[in-house]
């Protein structure tokens, strides 16, 4: 996995989680949630892309991971 990837994941949902509050509709539920399945899709997007790269050869075994 790539941790630094995950990053990416908690932007996007703490600017919405922001700018939720700003408003005064920040619920604890909501965004526990939504910082969770956020993090579940990178951490799946990034499996099925090493997955898919390995399938097709592009990963050998000379590949140096970041």
């Amino acid at each position: 996995m790539r941790p630094r990837t995950l990053m990416l994941a908690l932007a996007g949902t703490g600017l919405g989680l922001l700018l939720a509050a700003a408003a005064g509709h920040f619920n604890w539920l909501t965004a526990l949630l939504t910082v969770s399945t956020a993090v579940l899709l990178q951490v799946l997007s990034n499996l099925a892309n090493d997955y898919d790269a390995s399938r097709h050869g592009v990963d050998g075994a000379d590949r140096v991971r970041p």
